[in-house]
């Protein structure tokens, strides 16, 4: 049987589709054998853990709760609300809900210009910052755990300098500037939260701010406090700004190897959780931004503050961990600690046979008023009001034993003295049944940021080089069944045929991956040259990944678009008469609508990086000049050339 060219080709491009699908299936795949695979080791831990804490009662020994903020961005020019709440957060939610910590996990303030695309510190903001918990008084109750994101790491020469107001102006900065450690041992529940600060030395201006870098140094130290962390605390709660997606490890030692993040975080057996923050839900879209890594600990991001002004509760209850995340304002506020949620059991990481032998159901309710009444049902048919114990803890007993197979639903409605009420459905199991993670929330959190920007980056290189090669290599137009797709296709292929167009396309665009993108004052007083690759500044080599990002946006909407426009000025140079007036200027709109984007971005670079940068700047300003000489010999095509190209066209295939 003799097989086309196509059905090849479409069975090749469906072979390299399965394997790559296999491949981000394995990598974001949350049903891991972690548990299996270290069993002997969770049994022993989680044996230890539930003998310590004994069977799950209506006792309020064993618990604390913890709070988490994120992504606040206080700015002097824009949303003055975020103050004003972050105000009302510390004065009165706070001091409601009574945590013994509170986590801030970056992005602190704003640091951006008021035209919203410059970016350096304001020492304003960060007085705002610091006069609020001050005045507050918020750390007389509870510990403030603040750490920096990238905003709060803009235009920063070192961590040293001045200009990192954080050393001064935040609560742990002066003793804490980046990774540390504190040890909560309270309730009979003993933690580790362990701060990851992987803001870059030094700090660039943005955009090219986005990935968190951990040097050898960095590696090192976050090395020795997990080992501290292990011998002093039953329990790890891991925080910082950057999700591990978004955190580079340079290369330390040859002797030593690089730090993996989640290896480390995973091999510490009390490691139950990271949480941070930096990817704002993806503007909305993901709004539960929750996985499981392989080694069986979670990593929750929280909503940022700055926009949709959402915090987090997290508690631990005889070793279990659970989270709700919440609106501010929002009362009650309902957590259910026992049973604990179906989606986020970690088996070996804690002890979940004390829920199938616990006799009563544990939930936290707060209000910025009392609570009235806390009542729970299995079949939203039967209600049982539930007792007050001490603080925020509200039991009831359960028989666990009538809910042994399969996912049942918990459901709880907690109602305040002024009538406001909250109702919640929680999922649980116990018999080890769990509910997917969405996906979207583990490609974000369990793949590589850097690797994803360079796939994109490095796809759209090949699709702008290797299908001109490809054209030119042709001696014949290429056939195609669709009447629109053979039109297009000839027109590139009269593109590919013309050296001063091919030429100057082809050559910039494999110029775009080697050769530098801009020269320019990076940060104050310090010149920098942007690679695709990484960044030099101040004799430092920053392996910058967003760098591949920005780029793939020049691919993407000006070098892939400015071949499409040439082929459209091309057609008309060649098959159509000349025009004047309106239809001259209709038969130049795309271009004029390409040169405006260029335009436009350039603009966006000026902005950032200044007129330096600007000026010195082959990725965005010298490719404004190059687009406009390429449409000009377009159109200026001498008369013979324009008679052999259309004699080329007309030739059979």
């Amino acid at each position: 049987m003799i097989f086309s060219k196509t059905a090849i080709s479409v069975v090749c491009v469906l072979l390299l589709l399965s394997i790559f699908m296999a491949n981000l299936l394995n990598i974001i795949a949350t049903d891991h054998k972690f548990y299996s695979e270290n069993e002997r080791e969770g049994e022993n831990f989680t044996k230890y853990i539930g003998e310590k804490y004994g069977r799950i009662t209506d006792t309020s020994k064993n618990l604390i709760w913890f709070l988490q903020i994120s992504d606040i961005h206080i700015s002097i020019f824009r949303d003055p609300g975020r103050i004003s709440q972050f105000q009302q957060f510390c004065d009165s939610t706070v001091r409601r809900i009574k945590p013994p910590i509170v986590l801030a996990t970056g992005d602190l303030t704003d640091a951006k210009a008021k035209d919203n695309l410059g970016s350096s510190q304001v020492k304003t903001e960060w007085v705002y910052y610091y006069n609020i918990i001050k005045e507050s008084r918020v750390t007389e109750d509870t510990v403030w755990l603040d750490i920096r994101g990238n905003h709060d790491n803009f235009n920063i020469k070192a961590i040293n300098s001045q200009e990192n107001y954080f050393k001064n102006y935040s609560v742990q900065g002066y003793n804490n500037s980046k990774s540390y450690v504190h040890y909560l041992h309270r309730n009979g529940v003993s933690v580790a939260f362990l701060g990851i600060d992987a803001c870059p030395d030094p700090g660039l201006r943005r955009p090219f701010n986005f990935i968190g870098i951990l040097d050898a140094s960095d590696q090192q130290h976050i090395k020795k406090l997990q080992a501290e962390a292990n011998s002093k605390a039953d329990h790890i709660v891991w925080f910082g700004h950057y999700p591990t997606s978004c955190i580079l490890t340079m290369e330390a030692e040859p002797e030593k190897g690089r730090l993996d993040l989640r290896q480390l975080i995973g091999d510490s057996r009390g490691s139950q959780v990271y949480v941070c923050g930096h990817l704002h839900s993806m503007g909305g879209l993901v709004p539960q931004m929750y996985t499981k890594h392989k080694k069986g600990y979670l990593e929750i991001e929280l909503a940022d503050w700055k926009d949709n002004r959402v915090y987090r509760l997290g508690a631990i209850d005889h070793g279990l961990f659970s989270f709700v995340d919440q609106k501010h304002n929002t009362w009650p506020l309902v957590l259910v600690t026992n049973p604990k949620h179906a989606r986020f059991y970690m088996p070996g990481r804690e002890p979940l046979r004390l829920i199938r032998d616990s006799t009563h159901i544990r939930i936290l309710a707060f209000s910025d008023v009392d609570i009235k009444t806390v009542i729970v049902s299995f079949d939203k048919t039967s209600w049982t009001e539930c007792k007050h114990t001490e603080g925020p803890l509200y039991v009831c007993e359960w028989l666990p034993h009538l809910y042994s197979q399969d996912i049942h639903y918990l459901y709880v409605i907690a109602t305040d003295e002024l009538g406001k009420e909250s109702v919640v459905e929680h999922p649980f199991s116990l018999d080890g049944s769990m509910i997917n993670f969405e996906v979207s929330a583990r490609m974000l959190l369990m793949l590589d940021a850097g690797l994803v920007f360079q796939t994109i980056f490095g796809t759209l290189l090949m699709v702008n080089v290797v299908s001109l090669v490809l054209l030119r290599m042709q001696k014949h137009p290429p056939k195609y069944r669709r009447r629109f797709g053979q039109h297009v296709l000839r027109r590139l292929w009269l593109i590919s045929k013309i050296d001063r167009l091919y030429y100057p396309i082809v050559l910039y665009t494999i110029y775009v991956p080697l050769g530098p993108w801009a020269v320019g004052e990076l940060i104050d007083g310090y010149i920098g040259v942007v690679f695709a690759w990484g960044i030099l500044i101040k004799g430092t080599f920053l392996p910058e990944p967003f760098t591949y990002m920005y780029g793939s946006v020049q691919l993407m909407f000006v070098q892939i678009p400015l071949v499409f426009v040439l082929a459209h000025t091309l057609e008309n140079r060649l098959f159509y008469s000349s025009a004047r007036g309106i239809k001259r200027l209709i038969r130049n709109l795309p271009f004029i609508l390409l040169l405006s984007i260029q335009l436009l971005l350039a603009y966006f670079f000026w902005l950032e990086y200044g007129n330096l940068a600007f000026m010195f700047g082959p990725l965005r300003t010298w490719s404004v000049a190059l687009s406009i000489i390429l449409w000009y010999k377009t159109l200026t095509l001498p008369p013979d050339y324009c008679r052999k190209l259309i004699t080329l066209n007309d030739m059979p295939s």
